[in-house]
């Protein structure tokens, strides 16, 4: 059979405008899934005010704005699981890209995982990572048994060392046992202790990150066991109405005093020969690193691999089934506490 030219002509003109259709409807699929404006990524915060927040905050609206991302949020659920849950469940509704969940129950958040997953949602936590939550795209959190390990190894040697055997409390003034970071923490502290100081014995109080509670725990310790050596706080909230009971009680330094987070105002007061010593959390890379894995996650990127190499320079970790960026955590005494790569040193606030 033979075909004229007009009619090759015809079928050609209308392969192309077939093609051209299919790459606009293509090129748009591709600009929603990829083109970083078109993200939106929706920020639930356990809610905690402290400085400590107050500054990711900060730096989490920074990295989006470079980036191209919208964020939906940060809202906080002001340390309530079913607040959160609620908050998470309208930002499915409203189907935005990506999660990015600092969650208040390390075990609640697994519901919100699977309704997550069920409408192909991706899930990334941050500073708290999940105790089973088996569609976690990624965790990007510091080691924090870790932490609470730094924070007894110190506390032994201000009491003498290993070798010195010697006897007597610390204090461990716990976050929430429900936040994996919370149980880590304590837990990290009081097997160090065991290891490195098994004379000294260990109590806990459980503050729920409470300030006001940490402050009275503090007070209950240094009143109820006089052979007080240190005290190890989960948290930055409470600093100064700890070291008020310190010098209250005349046992400021003697009694040695450990925080977390690594504020501005923490490493000021180790400066100002205040307070002993803190562990610095990386509250930038966890905004930063955050951010760009909820970004890989809209984007339908693998997600990372146990083993390998994380997006801040460390390697991905299991994590109860899911895969961690371990990022690195700072301890700051005084020989370190102006050094200019501390966070705390360089944020300027809002």
């Amino acid at each position: 059979m033979r075909i004229s030219k007009r009619t090759v002509a015809s079928l050609v003109g209308v392969v192309g405008i077939a093609a051209i259709l299919m790459t606009t409807v293509m090129g748009g699929a591709a600009a929603t899934a990829k083109s970083p404006g078109k993200i939106k990524v929706c920020v639930s915060l356990a809610g905690y005010s402290t400085g400590f927040w107050a500054a990711y905050v900060q730096y989490e609206k920074t990295f989006a704005a470079q980036d191209g991302l919208t964020l939906v949020g940060p809202e906080s659920a002001n340390g309530d699981a079913a607040t959160q849950a609620s908050q998470l469940q309208t930002c499915i509704n409203e189907k935005v890209n990506a999660l990015l969940v600092n969650p208040v129950d390390s075990a609640a958040i697994s519901t919100t995982d699977a309704l997550a997953a069920k409408h192909h949602i991706p899930v990334v936590m941050m500073d708290v990572g999940p105790s089973s939550a088996p569609h976690i795209y990624a965790v990007v959190r510091a080691n924090n048994l870790t932490i609470g390990a730094d924070g007894a190894d110190y506390i032994c040697k201000h009491a003498g060392g290993p070798s010195a055997k010697v006897t007597g409390t610390a204090a461990v003034l716990q976050g929430d046992l429900a936040s994996i970071n919370g149980l880590d923490r304590s837990n990290g502290f009081v097997n160090e202790m065991g290891k490195v100081c098994p004379e000294i014995h260990v109590v806990t109080y459980p503050t729920l990150w409470a300030s006001a509670t940490a402050v009275q725990d503090a007070q209950t310790a240094l009143s109820s066991n006089s052979n007080l050596v240190g005290i190890y706080n989960s948290f930055s909230g409470p600093d100064n109405g700890i070291i008020a009971a310190l010098q209250s009680a005349g046992k400021l330094h003697t009694v040695a005093l450990v925080e977390t987070d690594g504020v501005p105002a923490e490493l000021a007061l180790i400066r100002a020969g205040t307070l002993d010593a803190a562990v610095s959390q990386p509250v930038d890379l966890y905004a930063k690193e955050g951010l760009a894995y909820s970004k890989l996650a809209a984007q339908h990127k693998p997600e990372p691999k146990i083993g390998s190499k994380g997006l801040g320079g460390g390697t991905i970790v299991n994590l109860n089934g899911s895969p961690e960026d371990a990022l690195p955590s700072t301890f700051v005494t005084s020989a370190n506490a102006s050094n200019a790569t501390l966070w705390g040193n360089t944020y300027k606030g809002p």
